[in-house]
């Protein structure tokens, strides 16, 4: 594989972090686009990547130096607002899909062969089975509407210049390093603290990725300059009330989880799970690290997060 220079933003966050990890491994030449005030933790130990900031892009001195880098793939991680209590804020579209197309033109503008965005699953809505890339989008709140709208736009405006344009629907990523407010992080801290997790029936069939899939998915649409709209998950459902016990078993067998102690959103999604094969088809990509893996994993990290 020819090596690439390759920008990504979202540095400081869970995703792009991990994507900056796993390109510079693969020996590409990685620029990470960050703002002044973020928390590059998640990198600290990346060596050889060039940062640059959003608030200073513009600059022509700036956009130079990227150009001199000679980028061929442009890849934006970064959004606001990924949290639940944020998923129905209207910067959810005020702000993403603006800054979004911003960043189409700015790849553009700096030589970029090929963009890619990230979607998420929330653009299926609530459709309780295994969805296909060509499943109808019927998203329930604005951070999904706001991933749809963005989708089709950045694509457009991709196709308008000349450039590959591809957009990534992510099902649910987990893994070392995440938020320690997201589900199995929650699970793992309360268990490692003497404490029964609050938590629904747990029925619900959900699809998970461990990180360093996630980020090996991403780079296979980069590798094929592939277009187009893709899913990215494990391609298999499982109940919640699995993965718990798997975590219980790792973390403190002897505490049992407050099944039920929580109800369900009048909304909630009980089964989401990502048809993979258009992914693995054009790519070859295939997830290689299974459910009890990365939780093992997991928790292991959470537990000795400073190993």
């Amino acid at each position: 594989m020819t090596k690439k220079t390759i920008i990504i933003t979202g540095a400081s966050g869970f995703v792009g972090a991990a994507l900056i990890k796993q390109a510079a491994k693969d020996g590409n030449r990685v620029i990470a686009l960050k703002r002044e005030s973020s928390d590059l933790t998640r990198i600290k130990n990346v060596k050889g990547v060039y940062l640059f900031n959003y608030e200073t892009l513009l600059e022509k001195k700036n956009l130079q130096k990227i150009k001199s880098l000679k980028p061929d793939i442009f890849i934006h991680a970064a959004w606001q607002g990924v949290g639940g209590k944020d998923r129905n804020e209207l910067f959810q579209i005020t702000n993403n899909l603006p800054f979004t197309l911003d960043l189409v033109q700015l790849a553009y503008d700096v030589g970029c062969a090929h963009w890619i965005g990230i979607g998420s699953q929330a653009e299926y809505g609530n459709p309780n089975q295994k969805v296909d890339e060509l499943f109808p989008t019927n998203p329930t709140t604005l951070y999904g509407k706001s991933k749809v709208a963005t989708s089709w736009s950045a694509l457009g405006l991709c196709q308008a210049s000349g450039m590959t344009g591809s957009w990534v629907r992510l099902f649910s990523p987990y893994g070392p390093d995440d938020n320690p407010d997201w589900f199995i992080p929650y699970v793992i801290k309360e268990l490692s603290q003497g404490r029964a997790p609050k938590l629904t029936k747990c029925e619900q069939l959900w699809d998970y990725l461990y990180i360093d899939d996630v980020a090996t998915g991403i780079l296979s649409v980069a590798y094929a300059n592939a277009p187009g709209i893709f899913n990215l998950g494990s391609g298999k459902a499982v109940p919640l009330r699995k993965i718990i016990e798997i975590i219980q078993k790792l973390v403190n067998p002897k505490i049992q989880p407050q099944f039920g102690a929580i109800e369900y959103r009048p909304d909630q999604v009980m089964h989401l799970e990502a048809d993979i094969r258009k992914i693995k088809k054009i790519t070859g990509w295939t997830p290689q690290t299974n459910l009890k893996q990365g939780l093992e994993k997991t928790v292991q990290w959470f537990q000795h997060p400073n190993n």
